[in-house]
């Protein structure tokens, strides 16, 4: 289970997920998932709102860009950011 701390956890996952999906080939998602990550330095809900969407654009995609693990790590994160934003488990 991918546990996140703080806000600068957040960003540095956006970063790492960022880079492996440029090096798939899948730019335009790595291009949204980096410009939620520039979004660290703002309010705290737009970062964190701006984030789940970028990570749900991901988990969207048809395409297959993120292993079983990452899948499982981003589902994780993202049920972070839903309890964080919406109060939901």
């Amino acid at each position: 289970m991918k546990q996140l701390a703080n806000n600068k956890e957040l960003y540095d996952y956006l970063v790492d997920l960022s880079t492996k999906l440029e090096a798939r080939g899948a730019e335009s998602l790595a291009a949204i998932v980096l410009a939620a990550s520039g979004q660290s330095a703002g309010l705290s809900t737009e970062f964190l709102g701006e984030s789940r969407i970028a990570l749900r654009k991901v988990s969207d995609s048809d395409e297959v860009l993120i292993t079983a693990d990452e899948r499982a790590e981003m589902v994780d994160v993202l049920k972070q950011l839903s309890v964080a934003l919406d109060g939901r488990h």
